[in-house]
This record gives structure tokens, C-alpha cells and sequence, in this order.
């Protein structure tokens, strides 16, 4: 087993961005009940931004147990990344039918292909992006990630673990992610998508890396994630221009504001850091306490604040906001900190 490493600093990043999507999910619910003004919504309008700060926390992460554990397996590598994925999902997917189920639309709602393209994770947003296959499940939203997380874990092994000359790697999954997305511009399918996200992700394995080897972070050192990301603010720009119309929060615009988002969080990030993450503490450090639940908050918020806090019969006040807050924290807690636990020893 190799050194150990503790950034106290990103499960603060990571709570916060959980805590951020979960303020959006009920925001955007109580705007479409004509609750919040517009200023409100659009303060919240960027939780799918947050969901990028995931994408490259995920590439940081996987690297650093794999120079941790170097003799790791693939087949090791996979089962535990398919425990972390999978369970969580199945508990969500479980939620969401009870939860159809006590509102009576759950035979209405139910599509049997959805369920397979789920199990399969490949899932997404099917209204806003042309050539996805299937719909997150019972439209819990928020899944719509998965089919990338679950993508790029596959991916990243592989990769980590090639010959291919590591000071020039990051310019090969550039190329890829870019061919992908213009392969995806003229013949759009949901493979092609994945693909052409997976230079975020791997963004997080080339800061990883940089870590390692310098322990420090630099604009010069960091200058090949952002050129090639910046890359991928400018090809995914493209398409934009051609239209008479501009959407935020549909292709084209919606690749758009991904990569640039990514492109700005870190260079936002990078600026932060050479000023020595100045009042970091005081402005993100309280979300550290989310962090180690902040998966299971992610996928059970839209089902339990949205379709059943939301959208069910039951008398709506804040009290009984606040009940549906308390359920889904004693949730997250449950399946993240006990029930995971215990399957991780049960599937090896």
C-alpha cells in the first residue's frame, strides 16, 4: 500500500457542490409551483456546473487510490467501483417506485426499457440533448451523471495504465474527447456523448498527477489541462453559432456551458489556490460534514424533496419540508455510512 492522503479541502468542495444540487432540485420545484421569483432560479440555475466539480473530483480521486494501491487489479478496481455505483442507484430506483406507487402513476410511468438502459447506465437527459437512448429513471434527474461516472471509471484503469508517454496523454484524450464530439455534432448517440465528456474526468487524473510529482500547483504545470480544456470550450462553441435560437439549457449551449464551466473552475480554482486559499475555511469548509454522504443526498434529493415533497397530495408547509429533509439525510447516512459498508464486505 502506497502513502496516504487525506484533502480535508475537497470533501468541503465536494459538500458544497452536493449541498448546491440539492438546493437547485427543490428550487427549480418550488419555481414550477410558482413559489420563488426568477433571481431566486437563477442564482440556482447551475446545478448541472456542480455536477462537473464531481466529474474531475472523481478522475483526482481514482488516481490517487491507484497510486495507493498499485498492484490493484482490474477485477478489484471494477467490483468496487460497481458496489459504490450500483447500490446507492438500486436503492434510489426502489424509492422512486415506491414512491409512484403511493401516487398512483407508477404503471403509467414505468418503462421497462428504461429500466434496462438504467442498469446498463446509460441514461440522460433525453429532452434537452438529441440522440440519448433512455431516460434517467422514473425522471429522477439527477441520474442523468451516472452513466458518465460509470463510463469514465471503466475508462480510466485502462488508461492510467498505458504506455502512452504521460507528459503528452492528456493531448490524446483531448484529441478523443474533441473527435467524439464532433462525431456526435453530425451523428448524434449516446456513446459518442460519454466519450466526448471524458476529458473532464480526466482533467482530475492530470491534476492527480501533478500532485505527485510536485506537490504544488502552477500555471505553467497546469497549463496542458487548461489549454485542453479551453480547446473543448472552443469546439464545443461551434455548433452554438450555427443557431438562430440560443437555449441555455439544450444542445448546443448546454455542452457549451459544461466545458467552459470546467475551464473556469479550475483556472477560478488555480488563481485561488496561488493566493493560498484565502477565507477557503470560512466560506466552504462547514460543508466537509456532507461529504461523506453527499452521493446518497445526490441521487434520493429529487425523489423525496421533488416528486414526493413536491408533487404528492399531502399538505404542503414547511414542516413538512422539513420532515422530507430529515428523511433523506437519515437516508443518505443509512445507506452511505451502515448498509455500504456492509455490501462492500458481502461483494468482493
Amino acid at each position: 500500500m502506497g502513502e496516504k492522503f487525506y484533502f480535508p479541502k475537497l470533501d468541503a468542495i465536494r459538500g458544497a457542490a452536493c449541498f448546491y444540487i440539492l438546493i437547485h432540485n427543490f428550487i427549480y420545484g418550488l419555481h414550477s409551483l410558482n413559489l420563488v421569483p426568477d433571481f431566486v432560479k437563477l442564482i440556482f440555475s447551475a446545478g448541472q456546473e456542480a455536477v462537473i466539480v464531481f466529474f474531475i473530483l472523481s478522475g483526482f480521486l481514482v488516481r490517487i487510490s491507484i497510486f495507493r494501491h498499485p498492484d490493484l487489479s482490474f477485477g478489484t478496481y471494477f467490483i468496487k467501483r460497481f458496489r459504490r455505483i450500483y447500490f446507492p442507484l438500486i436503492l434510489s430506483m426502489l424509492l422512486s417506485v415506491l414512491i409512484f406507487a403511493w401516487n398512483g402513476t407508477l404503471l403509467h410511468k414505468l418503462s421497462g426499457v428504461d429500466i434496462i438502459g438504467n442498469f446498463l447506465l446509460l441514461q440522460d437527459f433525453g429532452s434537452v440533448k438529441p440522440g440519448t437512448w433512455f431516460y434517467p429513471f422514473l425522471g429522477n434527474l439527477p441520474l442523468w451523471s451516472l452513466s458518465y461516472e460509470w463510463w469514465f471509471y471503466l475508462m480510466f484503469y485502462p488508461l492510467i495504465h498505458s504506455v502512452i508517454n504521460q507528459t503528452r496523454r492528456i493531448y490524446s484524450v483531448f484529441l478523443f474527447s474533441a473527435g467524439s464530439y464532433l462525431t456526435y455534432v453530425f451523428f448524434p448517440n449516446q456513446i459518442s456523448l460519454i466519450c466526448s465528456y471524458f476529458i473532464i474526468g480526466w482533467v482530475g487524473v492530470e491534476i492527480a498527477n501533478l500532485f505527485l510529482k510536485d506537490r504544488t500547483f502552477t500555471f505553467k504545470n497546469m497549463q496542458p489541462i487548461l489549454l485542453t480544456l479551453f480547446g473543448m470550450v472552443l469546439i464545443s462553441a461551434l455548433p452554438v453559432l450555427g443557431e438562430s435560437e440560443l437555449k441555455p439549457g439544450h444542445y448546443p449551449f448546454l455542452m457549451f456551458r459544461h466545458f467552459l464551466a470546467a475551464f473556469l473552475l479550475l483556472t477560478g480554482g488555480l488563481y485561488w489556490y496561488r493566493h493560498h486559499l484565502i477565507y477557503f475555511n470560512r466560506i466552504l469548509g462547514y460543508f466537509s460534514i456532507l461529504a461523506p454522504i453527499s452521493y446518497g443526498i445526490y441521487i434520493f434529493s429529487y425523489p423525496l424533496l421533488v416528486q414526493w415533497g413536491l408533487n404528492s397530495n399531502l399538505p404542503k408547509n414547511w414542516a413538512f419540508y422539513g420532515l422530507n429533509l430529515m428523511i433523506l439525510i437519515g437516508l443518505a447516512y443509512l445507506t452511505e455510512r451502515k448498509w455500504q459498508p456492509a455490501i462492500d464486505r458481502w461483494i468482493k
